[in-house]
């Protein structure tokens, strides 16, 4: 796990990393090797109850306290600590987001496919906080999940143009396979030139193609 901090405050990194994986997974093109997962971190805090729940409001109150309607989950992961209860941090995270109860009639849970995940990733002492558009359809912000299918689909279409029936011999004389008999009984380009160039009537269709 590695911990990169934007300097420039002019740089959002949800708005960053979005924009990164929407290009990987439209273009079809991966640029990393080793890079598995890529989260956005929007705050930080202590890693307790109080402190979450206040950065929590911060986060979440310009884009979910109004009559849109959303849906969100919450993702929460703990790293040595044991300070934290998991349902504590998730009760008190969902409160926000509907300010109790408040927007319960536009913001709903969804938990298959959200508009917007709130990650609450703890390590140790440090609560990293996040909201994220398109989890599900970015594969959870999970690089080699993102690009495992396609990558797959064109090693196997790679593979198949590889793919040669040899003759088999059967009692000492080669079986020639329907691609080979194909090919034999297919005249050569100098013999379909021949055969047009002394017909006296021209071919009904024709094409001439140069290689």
């Amino acid at each position: 796990m590695m911990f990169i901090a934007v300097r420039d405050q002019a740089i959002n990194p949800t708005t960053l990393v979005h924009k990164v994986l929407t290009s990987l997974k439209d273009n079809r093109q991966r640029r990393t090797r080793f890079t598995q997962k890529i989260q956005p971190v929007a705050h930080t805090c202590y890693a307790s109850v109080e402190d979450i729940t206040k950065v929590a409001q911060t986060m979440l109150e310009g884009v979910f306290h109004n009559d849109t309607p959303k849906t969100f989950s919450i993702v929460y992961k703990a790293r040595n600590n044991n300070s934290l209860n998991r349902d504590d941090v998730i009760k008190a995270v969902a409160t926000v987001a509907t300010d109790n109860d408040k927007w319960k009639d536009s913001v709903k849970v969804h938990l298959d496919n959200p508009e917007w995940a709130i990650t609450v990733d703890v390590f140790q002492s440090i609560a990293f906080l996040g909201l994220l558009p398109d989890f599900v359809l970015l594969a959870k912000y999970n690089v080699d999940n993102l690009t495992s299918e396609w990558m797959k689909k064109d090693e196997e279409k790679e593979g198949e143009g590889e793919n040669v029936v040899a003759p088999v011999e059967e009692g000492g004389e080669n079986v020639k396979s329907p691609t080979a008999e194909k090919e034999e009984n297919t005249p050569s380009q100098e013999e379909v030139t021949e055969k047009i160039t002394t017909s006296t009537d021209p071919p009904s269709n024709a094409v001439l193609s140069e290689s």
